[in-house]
């Protein structure tokens, strides 16, 4: 499993960004995702969104390692 994090302030109102987030997924532009679980998600005391997701994949084998097979 790999964890990742990031944080980035957007120059846009938080209704904006807010559902931008959570409508990423799924996107025909990226159909490995396969699903999205939502494990945790709060506000802290300064307005941030903490969200703890966990995304189902299906990446499948590159071209390479399928050549070998």
């Amino acid at each position: 499993m790999k964890i990742w994090s990031t944080e980035h302030i957007f120059s846009y109102p938080w209704e904006t960004v807010i559902k931008a987030a959570m409508r990423k997924y799924p996107n025909p532009m990226n159909p490995s995702v396969v699903g999205v679980d939502v494990l945790d998600r709060n506000l802290d005391t300064h307005g941030r969104l903490h969200s703890h997701r966990l995304l189902s994949t299906e990446w499948g084998l590159p071209g390479i390692v399928r050549a070998v097979r």
